[in-house]
């Protein structure tokens, strides 16, 4: 067993204090791995089972929307606010909390006989994963020596994408032998894994002082963010000429300026808003908006032109979406590996511009070409989204001060929501009214609509995805950290 200390680690607070060795560094990153994936699996779990669930617990359609948006409003209502408090009471005892809500909301989900009882149990899921994902980086951050930080986050996220990925198969085999129940339950074993090796190989920097807690602070910005969740997810039924949509996103408007007033005026804020001076880290985050603006759109909107446009079966729709995602578990390895030699800055730069370079070639693909054709522009794009999420996080989380890693943390994830959120609202209503699927096109949804719709928005991708290449070009970044 290799029993090397660690002589370097990011942030002295942890150095002076680590007196482990790689061996236990492994066990500690495998349990942060175990509830990440734990934490994705649930996350694309859920939708396999939404038919069964909505009988099962003789519920409409409508309410069980909810089952998702409960889930969501409190995961992006609260991440930000417990990456800060990680920072200010300690992300080991907070993380370690998380798990235990996680796998506790797990099991009441599983036994839930109510519709009413399952949403209030997912939004306690949601409080779990916010302190899971938020403080999950952060920690991962202060274990791993500088020189090997690429490569604990490229580990992180092949762990990440097998949990999405592995999902819907997951979800199928335990809702078809055991019931959706199972697909909850799961979870539980998952749970006590990572909370053992966590307590035990987590070796977090005590927090000496303490600092008040900012709860004006956490109320403000959780009501921002829910605004603009629950505005964005409205604008996909009724787009933005609702006035509940308008009020929402003028509040999100409001709240944002309040807060950043409020924030500047206290002596203990939930967030330095000074912490965005640095451009480094303020032009990250918002390339990480851009980029999964961008992403979500593969997700969403193929299986619309593989089935309609097309016409490959169900079957063929599930195997074909696989691959990009498997794509990426393969490759996410490697990415962190390359970040480490040839620089985070430089690799980052060249993903996002072959993600662009990616969606153009999809916004050329036509019902003629084969799935061969689908398959080598998705995988440029995966390709280009897996050397981009490991450099991503390690630019952020290498030059986060010690006493705000737990915050950046959180606003990384809250970045990749919010990106998710933007583009499955606004992307897919411009698919919708331009192929016709919403029901409010003339020309209706025909193959050609659909091809149509689907070269829009991917040339718009392109677009989107070119601009925020320029946002993080090495040389500019230089010039303006």
């Amino acid at each position: 067993m290799k029993t090397e200390t660690l002589a370097y680690l990011p942030g002295t607070d942890v150095a002076e204090n680590y007196t482990g060795n790689f061996s236990e560094l492994k066990i500690a990153i495998a349990g942060i791995s175990i509830s990440l994936f734990m934490m994705n699996l649930d996350t694309s779990i859920v939708s396999v089972g939404l038919p069964t669930m909505i009988k099962s617990l003789k519920t409409t359609f409508a309410s069980a929307q909810w089952f998702v948006l409960a889930y969501l409003l409190v995961l992006t209502a609260l991440i930000t606010a417990a990456g800060r408090l990680g920072d200010i009471i300690g992300k080991k005892k907070l993380y370690l909390a998380g798990i235990v809500i996680f796998t506790v909301a797990s099991l009441l989900c599983g036994i839930s006989n109510s519709a009413a009882l399952f949403i209030l149990f997912r939004g306690l899921q949601g409080l779990g994963a916010a302190l899971i994902l938020a403080l999950s980086m952060a920690i991962a951050t202060e274990l791993t020596p500088k020189k090997m930080l690429g490569k604990t986050m490229g580990v992180l996220s092949t762990i990440t994408a097998l949990g999405i990925a592995g999902g819907p198969t997951i979800g199928g085999i335990l809702l078809s032998t055991f019931g959706w129940q199972s697909m909850f339950l799961v979870n539980i074993p998952f749970g006590i894994v990572a909370y053992g090796l966590g307590y035990k190989y987590i070796n977090s920097p005590t927090i000496k002082k303490r600092m008040p807690i900012d709860k004006v602070g956490i109320i403000l910005l959780a009501a921002t963010l829910s605004s603009y969740c629950f505005g964005m997810t409205m604008i996909e039924k009724s787009y933005f000429g609702n006035p509940i949509v308008l009020t929402l996103l003028a509040v999100t408007i409001i709240g944002l300026v309040v807060f950043i007033r409020f924030e500047k005026r206290i002596a203990h804020p939930l967030i330095n808003v000074a912490i965005f001076k640095n451009r480094l880290i303020s032009k990250n985050l918002f390339t990480t908006v851009l980029v999964y603006t961008v992403i979500i759109t593969t997700v969403i909107l193929p299986p619309f032109y593989l089935l309609k446009a097309a016409n490959y079966s169900l079957v063929q729709v599930g195997l074909i979406m696989s691959f990009g995602p498997l794509l990426t578990v393969a490759l996410s390895i490697y990415a962190g590996k390359i970040a480490d030699g040839y620089g985070a800055k430089n690799v980052m730069f060249c993903a996002v511009i072959t993600i662009a370079i990616g969606c153009f070639c999809m916004s050329t693909i036509t019902p003629a070409d084969n799935i061969v054709g689908y398959l080598w522009r998705i995988g440029i794009i995966a390709l280009g989204l897996n050397f981009f999420k490991t450099p991503n996080n390690t630019v952020v989380m290498e030059i986060a001060p010690a006493d705000q890693r737990g915050l950046l943390s959180g606003f990384l994830s809250l970045s990749r929501i919010l990106g998710q959120i933007t583009g499955t609202t606004v992307m897919g209503v411009i698919f919708a009214v331009l192929s016709g699927v919403s029901g409010t096109s003339k020309i209706g949804s025909s193959p050609q609509a659909i091809t149509y719709g689907f070269h829009v928005v991917f040339l718009i991708n392109a677009f989107i995805a070119s601009f925020a290449a320029l946002l993080i070009y090495p040389k500019f970044l230089k010039q303006n950290a």
